[in-house]
């Protein structure tokens, strides 16, 4: 799949980020998109959505046009520091180290990007630890050497050679230093200061919070802050930030950049939504609040498609950022909330929300022909099953149809015919230079869960989160899953609740749905399936539905349940998923007799919504009255219309055309029986529990359900909506 599949309103010639920076792909120039007061622009999108692709599709092709940098607030190296000197850098100084060598290996328009405020502010903190040693904070100095960019740089702020200046940094290691070796450091870097460099330094850091327009003061608060941790750190990290984006439009506010730099530069954040990415943008955002403009492009990630907690304050009325559909094709529209506010504004006032983009089928059917290509042999019926197969498992998520994509391509000829969803899921991914050949079940799960944690996981709970996800499933509203985490944690002494993990879940861009805890379709079936080999002969997956069977046995048949009418028929469900149908057709059988037609009709669909693993699919002989089925023929015809109604509902195999009719042979055969036992009940020979009324309603309210549920399946749509299909539709 191309880098770019899907990004044309985003990546095009007037796409959205052309229009922001100024400039297209191949370098023509574009009326910028707002004004002065600029967006922080949040992608989001949950897990498999391409934001981190995006990214690196904007580096690589707008980088030669306008400086880039990119910054990865997840990145293990940020966190992984030294040992010594542990005081002399955070994971904020890290990051924008990063980003100012980026800017300043840019070799466009302009040349690179100087960053003499950002370098004293680094240089003075990287001196501040006052227990260690000369030398070793001026190694720790002199690693910011790279951020030293050709003579224009000494000739604005020091003066001399850097010959000068490495000297002097030598003879901090060999003189006897008076006081703080962080004063020293200041004194010198200001000493060799030109005029114009002074001055540089004491219009920027003279503004520090008690400097009184003294840069020395300015520098050793900042130094003096950082070290005290906490907020003062906090504050410390912001005004550096501040340094750098103040570097950068000086580099486009001179007369050379004038001249010389077009377009706006760009800084990339990926996994903003990070406590790292928060401390980082939260500064921005306050000050643009305040009117301190700067032309720096941020397009940031979240996975929470309402950009993050971080954006809003409790107590206030709810947010209402500028939200852009990126599938929509038109540019969007954003201003900053008129008004003046006071200080602690609202951070989504300065956000545009961009919702990353899920692949149409054209997309997914284009990215699969491109994987297919070299296949011979591969018919036209079983490409249809296998695309379809795999708009159903990836929603449009990006990675997951590239993932499923490749593995079908490896599937051996002889599989393809029999391609089902579940199979899909089985297929093997080529072994390449640096990993061996995987299940792309693993691969995917490793993917969108193992290596995107939750941020606020407990670290008690990191090591089994798939397990946990696995177990629930099976799970439906919060006191299902509250059952089955019961009984997988059993002994553990900090178990997770089940409210807590659906927060977990919503804060790593997965979707809620109402009928299911685990809210994404195709994720959900990963779970499952290993939930299903967790243990020999699927062990774990019948436990775990034996245990949810237990407790809503224990509630009592007639206990109300919001999801599948009553608790009884919520026990059902788990049965037909881990049993089979004979117990669940004997159940619905003599609940016709008592429950009105809407009632037992929405309980069945609601039964029905069951997975099959570890079993031949065997439904649709059963839809078609082929497999003998003991009992009356009401309970035959009732297996039946059950297994046509599973087949319509958990959707692994193109639906048989002979499906549509069953629905509606069957029910209307239920119809007929409903008025019959109306005329029964007349004549006082009904079973026990049936009403006359309720049984004449019920023939009309069935006829009707026919009707209803024929035309669905012959639309190939779910007999019933969820929100896990809404972006589906079943095909």
């Amino acid at each position: 799949m191309g880098d770019d599949l899907g990004f044309d309103t985003l990546l095009g010639h007037d796409g959205l980020v052309a229009r922001l920076v100024g400039r297209t792909r191949t370098g023509r120039n574009r009326e910028p998109l707002f004004g002065p007061d600029l967006p922080v622009v949040l992608l989001v999108g949950g897990p498999g959505m391409g934001k981190g692709r995006l990214l690196r599709s904007v580096q690589r092709d707008f980088k030669p046009r306008v400086p880039v940098a990119h910054v990865d607030c997840a990145a293990p190296e940020l966190r992984v520091l030294p040992d010594e000197p542990p005081r002399t850098r955070s994971e904020m100084t890290e990051l924008l180290r990063k980003a100012a060598l980026d800017y300043h290996d840019w070799d466009g328009d302009g040349g690179p990007v100087a960053v003499p405020r950002l370098y004293a502010g680094l240089a003075a903190v990287t001196a501040s630890d006052g227990l260690a040693a000369a030398n070793v904070l001026v190694d720790e100095v002199r690693r910011l050497d790279e951020l030293l960019p050709p003579a224009s740089f000494w000739r604005g702020v020091l003066r001399g050679t850097v010959k000068n200046y490495a000297g002097f940094l030598a003879g901090l290691v060999t003189a006897p230093v008076l006081g703080p070796f962080v004063n020293a450091l200041i004194d010198g870097l200001l000493a060799r200061a030109s005029a114009d460099g002074r001055k540089t330094l004491t219009e920027f850091y003279g503004t520090y919070p008690g400097a009184g327009g003294q840069p020395r003061s300015g520098l050793r608060g900042l130094a003096a802050d950082f070290q005290q941790g906490g907020e003062s750190r906090r504050v410390a990290e912001a005004f550096l930030f501040r340094a750098l984006r103040e570097d950068i439009e000086a580099a486009h506010r001179s007369v050379r950049g004038r001249v010389a730099r077009s377009g706006r530069p760009v800084l990339l954040v990926d996994h903003a939504d990070t406590e790292l990415g928060r401390r980082l943008l939260g500064p921005v955002l306050e000050d643009r609040e305040r009117r301190r403009h700067d032309r720096l492009v941020i397009l940031a990630t979240a996975r929470r498609e309402d950009g993050g907690r971080f954006l809003y304050h409790a107590g206030r009325e709810p947010a209402a950022p500028a939200v852009w559909d990126a599938a929509t094709g038109a540019l969007p529209r954003w201003e900053r909330p008129a008004g003046t506010v006071p200080d602690g504004a609202p951070l989504w006032r300065g956000v545009l929300l961009v919702r990353m983009p899920r692949l149409t089928r054209d997309e997914q059917r284009e990215a699969n022909e491109s994987l297919h290509a070299g296949l011979t042999g591969l018919g036209h019926a079983a490409r249809l099953r296998i695309n379809t197969g795999i708009h159903r498992l990836s929603a449009g998520r990006p990675l997951v149809v590239t993932r499923l994509g490749e593995a079908t391509a490896a599937l051996p000829p002889r599989e393809w015919e029999a391609c089902t969803d579940w199979s899909l899921l089985d297929g093997r991914l080529p072994a390449t230079e640096h990993t061996p050949d995987r299940e792309v079940a693993d691969v995917l799960l490793d993917e969108l869960v193992a290596r995107q944690l939750p941020e606020e996981l407990p670290p008690v709970h990191r090591g089994h989160w798939l397990d946990l996800l696995s177990h629930l499933s099976v799970a439906h509203d919060a006191e299902c899953a509250q059952a089955v985490l019961r009984a997988a944690q059993e002994g553990r002494t900090h178990p997770l609740t089940a409210y807590r993990a659906a927060e977990l879940l919503e804060d790593s861009g997965w979707p809620p749905c109402p009928r299911h805890f685990i809210g994404d379709l195709g994720l959900r079936r990963l779970l499952m399936r290993r939930l299903y080999r967790m243990r020999p002969d699927g062990g774990a997956w019948h436990t775990a539905h034996a245990v949810l069977q237990g407790h809503y046995r224990d509630l009592g048949d007639a206990h109300p349940d919001a999801r599948f009418g009553t608790a009884a028929a919520h026990r059902m469900h788990h049965l037909l998923a881990s049993d089979g149908t004979e117990h669940v057709t004997r159940y619905l059988a003599q609940a016709f007799l008592t429950r009105s037609a809407r009632a037992w009709s929405a309980e069945l669909l609601a039964i029905a919504d069951a997975p099959l693993l570890g079993r031949p699919d065997r439904r649709l002989d059963h839809a078609h009255g082929e497999i003998h089925v003991p009992g009356d023929a009401q309970r035959r015809r009732i297996d039946r219309l059950l297994n046509a109604a599973w087949l319509s509902g958990e959707r692994t195999w193109p639906l048989a055309d002979t499906v549509p009719g069953v629905l509606r042979d069957e029910l209307g055969g239920l119809s007929e029986w409903s008025a019959h036992l109306a005329d029964e009940a007349v004549a006082g020979r009904a079973p026990a529990g049936v009403d006359a009324d309720r049984a004449a309603e019920g023939a009309e309210q069935l006829a009707r359900v026919a009707r209803e549920w024929g035309d669905r399946a012959d639309a190939r749509q779910p007999l019933e909506r969820c929100a896990c299909t809404q972006h589906i539709g079943f095909g």
